[in-house]
């Protein structure tokens, strides 16, 4: 676009803030809230957005996390627990936690396979599936 300068555009060769991410992660996200019905999702995208190339994740401060997902208030460490209880469930991640109960590692799972494990258990619904079919088909993550 002529109007666009390079200032205006996330470069993610200058910058040291970056992940790689499934092209698939929106709908990934819709699916969790969808077996949820809370904010799961967010949770789920500020995790990933944390990992690296192992896909372990470090908490060092549950306020910041919480609060880097979306939760504010007295509550907010106690609904950000929740959701990572229910990521857990879902089986997307595995957590560590520490004596005293603070969640302090999170190992990020890949998605497409904890998803095709609920399709098998029937906990996905047809229009999700109909909807990730083509693109885990135009990313290689399944065969037609």
């Amino acid at each position: 676009m002529p109007d666009v300068t390079e200032e205006q555009l996330w470069s993610r060769t200058s910058f040291v803030g970056f992940t790689t991410i499934p092209r698939t992660l929106s709908l990934i996200l819709q699916i969790i809230d969808s077996l949820d019905k809370k904010t799961a999702g967010r949770v789920y995208l500020d995790l990933w957005c944390r990992a690296f190339d192992d896909y372990v994740v470090e908490i060092r401060d549950e306020c910041e996390a919480a609060f880097s997902s979306g939760y504010e208030g007295q509550r907010a460490i106690r609904t950000w627990r929740e959701r990572l209880d229910v990521l857990e469930r879902l089986g997307f991640i595995r957590t560590r936690k520490t004596p005293h109960g603070s969640y302090r590692y999170v190992l990020v799972l890949e998605p497409h396979q904890v998803i095709a494990d609920l399709q098998t258990q029937g906990k996905i619904s047809e229009e999700a599936s109909l909807a990730l079919k083509p693109q885990l088909l135009s990313i290689g993550a399944i065969k037609d």
